[in-house]
Protein backbone atom coordinates (compact mmCIF):
# COMPACT_ATOMS: atom_id res chain seq x y z
CA UNK A 1 0.00 0.00 0.00
CA UNK A 2 1.40 3.01 -0.75
CA UNK A 3 1.02 6.42 1.71
CA UNK A 4 1.04 9.44 0.74
CA UNK A 5 1.55 13.16 3.16
CA UNK A 6 -0.11 16.22 1.82
CA UNK A 7 1.17 19.22 3.71
CA UNK A 8 -0.46 22.38 3.43
CA UNK A 9 -0.99 25.82 6.03
CA UNK A 10 -4.87 24.33 6.50
CA UNK A 11 -6.57 21.50 6.78
CA UNK A 12 -9.20 22.23 4.76
CA UNK A 13 -6.11 23.50 1.58
CA UNK A 14 -4.23 19.91 2.69
CA UNK A 15 -7.62 18.08 1.81
CA UNK A 16 -8.46 20.15 -1.19
CA UNK A 17 -4.83 18.60 -2.68
CA UNK A 18 -5.82 15.19 -1.54
CA UNK A 19 -8.65 14.93 -3.41
CA UNK A 20 -6.92 16.81 -6.52
CA UNK A 21 -4.63 13.95 -6.23
CA UNK A 22 -6.67 10.81 -4.89
CA UNK A 23 -9.66 10.91 -5.56
CA UNK A 24 -13.10 11.82 -3.64
CA UNK A 25 -12.54 7.76 -2.72
CA UNK A 26 -8.99 8.19 -0.67
CA UNK A 27 -8.66 7.14 2.98
CA UNK A 28 -7.58 9.51 5.58
CA UNK A 29 -5.33 7.87 7.58
CA UNK A 30 -3.92 10.45 10.35
CA UNK A 31 -3.77 14.43 10.89
CA UNK A 32 -1.11 16.36 12.42
CA UNK A 33 0.11 19.99 13.04
CA UNK A 34 3.57 20.80 12.36
CA UNK A 35 5.94 23.52 11.61
CA UNK A 36 4.77 23.65 7.66
CA UNK A 37 0.86 23.53 8.34
CA UNK A 38 -1.35 20.34 8.82
CA UNK A 39 0.08 17.59 7.48
CA UNK A 40 -2.34 14.72 5.98
CA UNK A 41 -1.31 10.82 5.72
CA UNK A 42 -3.84 9.43 3.17
CA UNK A 43 -3.97 6.43 0.63
CA UNK A 44 -5.71 5.39 -2.30
CA UNK A 45 -8.70 3.27 -2.55
CA UNK A 46 -7.24 1.14 -4.60
CA UNK A 47 -4.12 0.47 -2.69
CA UNK A 48 -6.65 -0.01 0.14
CA UNK A 49 -7.74 -2.70 -1.73
CA UNK A 50 -4.79 -4.61 -2.43
CA UNK A 51 -4.29 -4.88 1.30
CA UNK A 52 -7.33 -6.07 2.21
CA UNK A 53 -7.32 -8.77 -0.67
CA UNK A 54 -7.92 -12.40 0.31
CA UNK A 55 -5.82 -15.35 -1.40
CA UNK A 56 -8.26 -18.16 -3.54
CA UNK A 57 -9.34 -20.88 -2.30
CA UNK A 58 -10.35 -24.02 -3.61
CA UNK A 59 -13.92 -23.91 -3.01
CA UNK A 60 -13.63 -20.07 -4.97
CA UNK A 61 -12.89 -19.80 -8.59
CA UNK A 62 -12.76 -15.77 -8.15
CA UNK A 63 -9.67 -14.89 -9.67
CA UNK A 64 -6.37 -13.69 -8.04
CA UNK A 65 -7.17 -10.16 -8.08
CA UNK A 66 -10.42 -9.23 -6.81
CA UNK A 67 -12.43 -6.06 -8.02
CA UNK A 68 -14.83 -4.23 -6.18
CA UNK A 69 -18.02 -5.69 -7.83
CA UNK A 70 -16.62 -8.76 -7.33
CA UNK A 71 -16.34 -8.63 -3.52
CA UNK A 72 -19.99 -6.64 -3.63
CA UNK A 73 -20.96 -9.85 -4.95
CA UNK A 74 -19.76 -12.49 -2.73
CA UNK A 75 -20.07 -10.51 0.04
CA UNK A 76 -23.23 -12.14 1.25
CA UNK A 77 -21.24 -15.47 1.19
CA UNK A 78 -18.22 -14.26 3.37
CA UNK A 79 -18.13 -14.56 6.93
CA UNK A 80 -18.02 -11.00 8.94
CA UNK A 81 -14.50 -9.01 8.23
CA UNK A 82 -13.06 -7.53 11.34
CA UNK A 83 -11.56 -3.99 9.95
CA UNK A 84 -7.68 -3.79 9.84
CA UNK A 85 -6.30 -1.33 12.06
CA UNK A 86 -5.62 0.53 9.07
CA UNK A 87 -9.00 1.10 8.50
CA UNK A 88 -10.07 1.88 12.08
CA UNK A 89 -7.76 4.55 11.98
CA UNK A 90 -9.40 6.02 8.80
CA UNK A 91 -12.88 5.71 10.30
CA UNK A 92 -12.25 7.21 13.26
CA UNK A 93 -10.73 10.35 11.64
CA UNK A 94 -13.38 10.38 8.57
CA UNK A 95 -16.59 10.13 11.58
CA UNK A 96 -14.78 13.10 13.76
CA UNK A 97 -14.37 15.27 10.63
CA UNK A 98 -17.43 14.81 9.55
CA UNK A 99 -18.95 15.73 13.18
CA UNK A 100 -16.81 18.94 13.56
CA UNK A 101 -17.75 20.20 9.79
CA UNK A 102 -21.18 20.66 10.54
CA UNK A 103 -20.50 21.65 14.22
CA UNK A 104 -18.21 24.17 12.55
CA UNK A 105 -20.83 26.86 12.04
CA UNK A 106 -22.03 27.20 15.93
CA UNK A 107 -18.43 26.98 17.27
CA UNK A 108 -17.67 29.34 15.40
CA UNK A 109 -20.35 32.14 16.35
CA UNK A 110 -19.36 30.99 19.75
CA UNK A 111 -16.16 32.70 18.93
CA UNK A 112 -15.20 35.94 20.74
CA UNK A 113 -15.00 39.26 18.65
CA UNK A 114 -12.15 39.44 16.77
CA UNK A 115 -11.16 35.85 16.38
CA UNK A 116 -10.80 34.22 13.11
CA UNK A 117 -13.79 32.86 11.45
CA UNK A 118 -12.04 30.10 9.33
CA UNK A 119 -11.40 27.36 11.64
CA UNK A 120 -9.90 24.25 11.08
CA UNK A 121 -11.54 20.89 12.59
CA UNK A 122 -8.25 20.27 14.80
CA UNK A 123 -8.64 23.82 16.14
CA UNK A 124 -12.20 23.28 16.54
CA UNK A 125 -11.23 20.27 18.84
CA UNK A 126 -9.15 22.59 20.94
CA UNK A 127 -11.30 24.96 21.39
CA UNK A 128 -14.16 22.90 22.35
CA UNK A 129 -11.94 21.40 25.01
CA UNK A 130 -10.64 24.41 25.71
CA UNK A 131 -14.26 25.68 26.51
CA UNK A 132 -15.61 22.90 28.47
CA UNK A 133 -12.18 22.63 30.70
CA UNK A 134 -13.14 26.56 31.63
CA UNK A 135 -16.60 26.02 32.41
CA UNK A 136 -15.89 23.23 34.33
CA UNK A 137 -13.36 25.13 36.12
CA UNK A 138 -16.01 27.77 36.71
CA UNK A 139 -18.27 25.59 38.07
CA UNK A 140 -15.90 23.98 40.76
CA UNK A 141 -15.21 27.82 41.73
CA UNK A 142 -18.65 28.73 41.91
CA UNK A 143 -18.87 25.40 44.69
CA UNK A 144 -16.34 26.19 46.55
CA UNK A 145 -17.42 29.69 46.99
CA UNK A 146 -20.55 28.52 48.11
CA UNK A 147 -19.19 26.42 50.49
CA UNK A 148 -16.82 28.41 51.95
CA UNK A 149 -19.67 31.04 52.51
CA UNK A 150 -21.67 28.68 54.22
CA UNK A 151 -18.67 27.70 56.50
CA UNK A 152 -18.12 31.63 57.56
CA UNK A 153 -21.55 31.62 58.43
CA UNK A 154 -21.55 28.69 60.53
CA UNK A 155 -18.60 30.42 62.31
CA UNK A 156 -20.19 33.95 62.57
CA UNK A 157 -23.02 31.62 63.93
CA UNK A 158 -21.29 30.12 66.29
CA UNK A 159 -19.13 33.44 67.49
CA UNK A 160 -22.36 34.96 68.38
CA UNK A 161 -24.05 32.16 70.38
CA UNK A 162 -20.46 31.74 72.14
CA UNK A 163 -20.60 35.82 72.68
CA UNK A 164 -24.06 35.52 74.44
CA UNK A 165 -23.07 32.93 76.35
CA UNK A 166 -20.10 34.64 78.02
CA UNK A 167 -22.07 37.74 77.96
CA UNK A 168 -24.84 35.99 80.14
CA UNK A 169 -22.16 34.43 82.04
CA UNK A 170 -20.76 37.54 82.86
CA UNK A 171 -23.85 39.58 84.05
CA UNK A 172 -24.68 36.93 86.27
CA UNK A 173 -21.15 37.45 88.06
CA UNK A 174 -21.48 41.38 87.88
CA UNK A 175 -25.35 42.79 86.99
CA UNK A 176 -24.32 46.05 87.15
CA UNK A 177 -22.19 45.37 83.73
CA UNK A 178 -25.67 45.34 82.40
CA UNK A 179 -27.14 48.28 83.87
CA UNK A 180 -23.76 50.46 82.98
CA UNK A 181 -24.77 49.38 79.07
CA UNK A 182 -27.76 50.67 79.55
CA UNK A 183 -26.78 53.31 81.02
CA UNK A 184 -24.40 54.46 78.66
CA UNK A 185 -26.11 53.47 75.30
CA UNK A 186 -29.95 55.41 76.68
CA UNK A 187 -27.65 58.08 77.45
CA UNK A 188 -26.55 58.46 73.54
CA UNK A 189 -23.11 56.86 73.83
CA UNK A 190 -22.00 54.81 71.35
CA UNK A 191 -21.93 50.98 71.85
CA UNK A 192 -17.84 50.89 71.49
CA UNK A 193 -17.61 53.08 73.98
CA UNK A 194 -20.36 51.66 76.14
CA UNK A 195 -18.06 47.92 75.78
CA UNK A 196 -14.91 49.60 76.50
CA UNK A 197 -16.25 51.19 80.14
CA UNK A 198 -18.14 48.07 80.75
CA UNK A 199 -15.31 45.71 80.43
CA UNK A 200 -13.09 47.76 83.15
CA UNK A 201 -15.78 48.15 85.65
CA UNK A 202 -14.66 47.00 89.20
CA UNK A 203 -16.81 44.15 90.75
CA UNK A 204 -19.33 44.56 93.68
CA UNK A 205 -20.26 48.40 93.33
CA UNK A 206 -23.98 49.54 94.69
CA UNK A 207 -25.78 51.26 91.47
CA UNK A 208 -24.74 54.62 92.61
CA UNK A 209 -20.90 53.85 93.19
CA UNK A 210 -21.12 52.33 89.80
CA UNK A 211 -22.38 55.78 88.59
CA UNK A 212 -20.11 57.75 90.27
CA UNK A 213 -17.18 55.56 88.61
CA UNK A 214 -18.77 56.33 85.09
CA UNK A 215 -18.53 60.08 85.72
CA UNK A 216 -14.81 59.94 86.90
CA UNK A 217 -14.05 57.83 83.73
CA UNK A 218 -15.73 60.35 81.59
CA UNK A 219 -14.55 63.14 83.02
CA UNK A 220 -10.75 62.54 82.54
CA UNK A 221 -11.27 61.56 79.37
CA UNK A 222 -13.05 65.23 78.80
CA UNK A 223 -9.88 67.54 77.40
CA UNK A 224 -11.53 70.96 78.46
CA UNK A 225 -9.66 73.96 78.27
CA UNK A 226 -9.03 75.73 81.86
CA UNK A 227 -10.83 79.26 81.89
CA UNK A 228 -7.96 81.03 82.32
CA UNK A 229 -6.62 79.62 78.96
CA UNK A 230 -9.84 80.12 77.14
CA UNK A 231 -9.94 81.96 73.73
CA UNK A 232 -10.45 85.51 75.23
CA UNK A 233 -7.91 85.35 77.88
CA UNK A 234 -4.95 83.51 75.55
CA UNK A 235 -5.27 86.00 72.49
CA UNK A 236 -4.72 85.20 69.00
CA UNK A 237 -6.59 84.71 65.79
CA UNK A 238 -9.02 82.75 65.61
CA UNK A 239 -11.75 81.41 62.92
CA UNK A 240 -15.06 79.57 63.82
CA UNK A 241 -15.41 77.21 61.22
CA UNK A 242 -18.31 74.39 60.83
CA UNK A 243 -21.76 73.09 58.88
CA UNK A 244 -24.22 75.58 58.51
CA UNK A 245 -26.87 76.51 61.17
CA UNK A 246 -24.20 75.42 64.21
CA UNK A 247 -24.37 79.38 65.24
CA UNK A 248 -20.82 80.41 63.86
CA UNK A 249 -22.15 84.28 63.59
CA UNK A 250 -23.99 84.37 67.28
CA UNK A 251 -21.21 82.72 68.78
CA UNK A 252 -18.42 84.97 67.46
CA UNK A 253 -20.47 87.61 68.77
CA UNK A 254 -20.88 86.02 72.25
CA UNK A 255 -16.70 85.94 72.10
CA UNK A 256 -16.63 89.42 70.43
CA UNK A 257 -18.75 90.82 73.75
CA UNK A 258 -16.67 88.72 76.28
CA UNK A 259 -13.37 90.43 74.78
CA UNK A 260 -14.85 93.99 75.02
CA UNK A 261 -16.39 93.61 78.13
CA UNK A 262 -13.11 92.93 79.68
CA UNK A 263 -10.90 94.44 77.62
CA UNK A 264 -11.95 97.25 75.83
CA UNK A 265 -13.54 97.95 72.12
CA UNK A 266 -10.05 98.36 70.94
CA UNK A 267 -8.62 94.96 71.99
CA UNK A 268 -10.80 93.26 69.34
CA UNK A 269 -11.14 92.88 65.35
CA UNK A 270 -13.86 91.54 63.55
CA UNK A 271 -13.79 89.79 59.97
CA UNK A 272 -16.24 88.30 57.90
CA UNK A 273 -15.90 85.88 54.79
CA UNK A 274 -19.23 84.79 54.49
CA UNK A 275 -20.79 86.04 51.41
CA UNK A 276 -22.70 83.66 50.39
CA UNK A 277 -25.99 83.76 52.80
CA UNK A 278 -28.11 86.87 52.38
CA UNK A 279 -27.77 89.10 55.35
CA UNK A 280 -24.98 87.12 57.42
CA UNK A 281 -22.47 90.29 57.14
CA UNK A 282 -25.16 92.20 58.29
CA UNK A 283 -25.92 90.42 61.12
CA UNK A 284 -22.28 90.30 62.58
CA UNK A 285 -21.97 94.11 61.56
CA UNK A 286 -25.21 94.48 64.02
CA UNK A 287 -23.37 92.86 66.81
CA UNK A 288 -20.10 94.63 66.11
CA UNK A 289 -22.00 98.46 66.26
CA UNK A 290 -23.56 97.70 69.63
CA UNK A 291 -19.84 96.75 70.74
CA UNK A 292 -18.01 99.27 68.83
CA UNK A 293 -16.39 97.20 66.86
CA UNK A 294 -16.11 97.79 62.61
CA UNK A 295 -16.56 94.59 60.89
CA UNK A 296 -14.58 93.88 57.88
CA UNK A 297 -14.76 91.36 54.59
CA UNK A 298 -11.94 89.60 53.29
CA UNK A 299 -13.41 87.24 50.18
CA UNK A 300 -9.44 86.00 48.95
CA UNK A 301 -6.35 84.88 50.64
CA UNK A 302 -4.86 88.26 50.08
CA UNK A 303 -7.96 90.55 51.55
CA UNK A 304 -7.08 87.92 54.94
CA UNK A 305 -3.71 88.73 54.70
CA UNK A 306 -3.72 92.53 54.78
CA UNK A 307 -6.24 92.74 57.22
CA UNK A 308 -4.37 90.54 59.21
CA UNK A 309 -1.53 92.98 58.84
CA UNK A 310 -4.08 96.27 59.54
CA UNK A 311 -4.40 94.22 62.94
CA UNK A 312 -1.00 93.40 64.53
CA UNK A 313 -2.00 94.86 67.82
CA UNK A 314 -5.45 93.87 68.63
CA UNK A 315 -5.38 91.19 71.19
CA UNK A 316 -8.31 89.04 69.74
CA UNK A 317 -9.09 88.52 66.03
CA UNK A 318 -12.30 87.03 65.39
CA UNK A 319 -13.32 85.45 61.89
CA UNK A 320 -16.88 84.55 61.08
CA UNK A 321 -16.57 81.80 58.09
CA UNK A 322 -19.27 80.79 55.60
CA UNK A 323 -21.06 77.74 56.92
CA UNK A 324 -20.16 74.26 54.81
CA UNK A 325 -21.22 71.23 54.55
CA UNK A 326 -18.40 68.56 55.49
CA UNK A 327 -18.78 67.06 52.15
CA UNK A 328 -18.14 70.07 50.56
CA UNK A 329 -15.47 70.61 48.17
CA UNK A 330 -14.79 74.07 49.51
CA UNK A 331 -13.94 73.03 52.71
CA UNK A 332 -10.60 72.09 51.69
CA UNK A 333 -9.72 75.32 49.95
CA UNK A 334 -11.38 77.13 53.15
CA UNK A 335 -8.80 75.62 55.64
CA UNK A 336 -5.74 76.14 53.24
CA UNK A 337 -6.13 79.82 53.32
CA UNK A 338 -6.73 79.64 56.78
CA UNK A 339 -3.62 77.49 57.41
CA UNK A 340 -2.00 79.33 55.32
CA UNK A 341 -2.28 82.80 57.02
CA UNK A 342 -1.46 80.98 60.42
CA UNK A 343 -5.19 80.87 61.65
CA UNK A 344 -6.35 79.33 64.62
CA UNK A 345 -9.53 77.07 63.79
CA UNK A 346 -12.09 76.53 66.34
CA UNK A 347 -14.99 74.05 65.10
CA UNK A 348 -18.84 74.41 66.05
CA UNK A 349 -20.52 70.61 66.91
CA UNK A 350 -24.39 71.09 67.17
CA UNK A 351 -25.21 68.89 69.88
CA UNK A 352 -28.74 67.78 68.05
CA UNK A 353 -26.69 66.05 65.11
CA UNK A 354 -26.80 62.71 65.10
CA UNK A 355 -22.96 61.30 66.64
CA UNK A 356 -21.78 59.57 63.09
CA UNK A 357 -22.99 62.54 61.40
CA UNK A 358 -20.48 64.74 63.82
CA UNK A 359 -18.06 62.51 63.63
CA UNK A 360 -17.97 62.28 59.95
CA UNK A 361 -17.78 66.39 60.25
CA UNK A 362 -14.74 66.56 62.66
CA UNK A 363 -12.90 63.79 60.42
CA UNK A 364 -13.29 66.20 57.53
CA UNK A 365 -12.70 69.76 59.24
CA UNK A 366 -9.60 67.75 61.03
CA UNK A 367 -7.72 67.73 58.14
CA UNK A 368 -4.78 69.70 59.34
CA UNK A 369 -5.50 69.92 62.95
CA UNK A 370 -7.88 72.44 64.75
CA UNK A 371 -7.48 74.19 67.87
CA UNK A 372 -10.42 73.17 69.90
CA UNK A 373 -14.11 72.91 69.83
CA UNK A 374 -17.52 74.67 71.08
CA UNK A 375 -20.44 73.16 71.70
CA UNK A 376 -23.68 74.62 70.65
CA UNK A 377 -27.55 74.24 70.56
CA UNK A 378 -26.90 72.05 74.18
CA UNK A 379 -30.74 73.55 75.06
CA UNK A 380 -31.86 71.90 72.15
CA UNK A 381 -30.71 68.94 72.04
CA UNK A 382 -32.22 65.62 74.39
CA UNK A 383 -29.04 63.18 74.79
CA UNK A 384 -25.40 64.71 74.73
CA UNK A 385 -23.42 61.72 75.44
CA UNK A 386 -23.15 61.26 71.32
CA UNK A 387 -21.28 64.22 70.56
CA UNK A 388 -19.00 63.64 74.56
CA UNK A 389 -18.35 60.47 71.96
CA UNK A 390 -16.64 62.37 69.53
CA UNK A 391 -14.80 64.71 71.52
CA UNK A 392 -13.21 62.18 73.46
CA UNK A 393 -12.51 60.08 70.37
CA UNK A 394 -10.74 62.68 68.45
CA UNK A 395 -8.82 64.21 71.68
CA UNK A 396 -10.57 67.67 70.83
CA UNK A 397 -10.23 70.45 73.26
CA UNK A 398 -13.71 71.90 74.03
CA UNK A 399 -13.61 76.07 74.84
CA UNK A 400 -17.09 76.56 75.64
CA UNK A 401 -20.74 75.65 75.48
CA UNK A 402 -23.52 77.18 73.84
CA UNK A 403 -27.05 77.12 75.34
CA UNK A 404 -29.07 79.31 73.76
CA UNK A 405 -29.29 82.64 71.32
CA UNK A 406 -28.54 85.35 73.82
CA UNK A 407 -25.38 87.79 73.69
CA UNK A 408 -23.51 87.13 75.06
CA UNK A 409 -25.50 85.65 78.55
CA UNK A 410 -25.67 81.89 76.84
CA UNK A 411 -22.07 80.83 76.52
CA UNK A 412 -20.47 79.17 78.88
CA UNK A 413 -16.69 77.81 79.67
CA UNK A 414 -16.69 74.28 79.44
CA UNK A 415 -17.54 72.40 82.98
CA UNK A 416 -16.30 68.26 82.58
CA UNK A 417 -18.43 68.22 85.87
CA UNK A 418 -21.93 70.04 84.07
CA UNK A 419 -21.56 68.08 81.06
CA UNK A 420 -21.34 64.22 82.14
CA UNK A 421 -24.08 65.31 85.25
CA UNK A 422 -26.11 66.00 81.91
CA UNK A 423 -24.88 63.26 79.85
CA UNK A 424 -25.95 60.24 82.54
CA UNK A 425 -29.10 62.11 83.78
CA UNK A 426 -30.79 62.36 80.09
CA UNK A 427 -32.85 59.67 79.20
CA UNK A 428 -34.63 58.89 76.17
CA UNK A 429 -38.40 58.62 75.95
CA UNK A 430 -39.99 55.07 75.98
CA UNK A 431 -40.31 54.37 72.26
CA UNK A 432 -36.65 54.63 71.51
CA UNK A 433 -35.51 52.89 75.06
CA UNK A 434 -34.21 49.10 74.72
CA UNK A 435 -35.45 46.07 76.31
CA UNK A 436 -33.74 43.73 78.74
CA UNK A 437 -33.61 40.90 75.90
CA UNK A 438 -32.62 43.62 72.69
CA UNK A 439 -29.92 44.41 75.54
CA UNK A 440 -28.13 41.23 75.55
CA UNK A 441 -28.47 40.29 71.67
CA UNK A 442 -26.50 44.26 71.62
CA UNK A 443 -24.06 43.90 73.58
CA UNK A 444 -23.30 40.22 72.66
CA UNK A 445 -23.32 41.93 69.24
CA UNK A 446 -20.46 44.33 70.08
CA UNK A 447 -18.20 42.21 71.97
CA UNK A 448 -17.71 40.21 68.67
CA UNK A 449 -17.80 42.44 66.27
CA UNK A 450 -16.28 45.38 68.35
CA UNK A 451 -18.74 47.94 66.86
Amino acid sequence: MKLKKFTAPTTREALQKLRAELGEDAIILSTKQTAAGTEVLAASSQDLDVVTEKPATAASVAPASWTRADRAQLAPQESPRQPTAAEKVAQQVAAQRDVLIKKAPAVQHALPAGAPREFAPDDMISEVAKRRSQAASESMVSEQTAVLEEIKQMRQLLKDQMAIMTWRDSLEKNPQRGELWNLLTQSGFSPLFARTLVDKLPVGLTETQMQDWAMTVIKKNLNVVPAERDIVETGGTFALVGPTGVGKTTTTAKLAARCVVKYGADSLGLITTDSYRIGAQDQLRIYGKILGVQVYTAQTHADLAQLRSSMQRKRLILIDTVGMGQRDSRVAEQTKILTDSHVKRVLLLNATSQPETLDDVVRHYKSTGLSGAILSKLDEAIKIGGVLDVVMRHKLALHYIATGQRVPEDLFPADPRVLVHRALRSRSSQAFQTSSEELKWKMAQVSTTGL
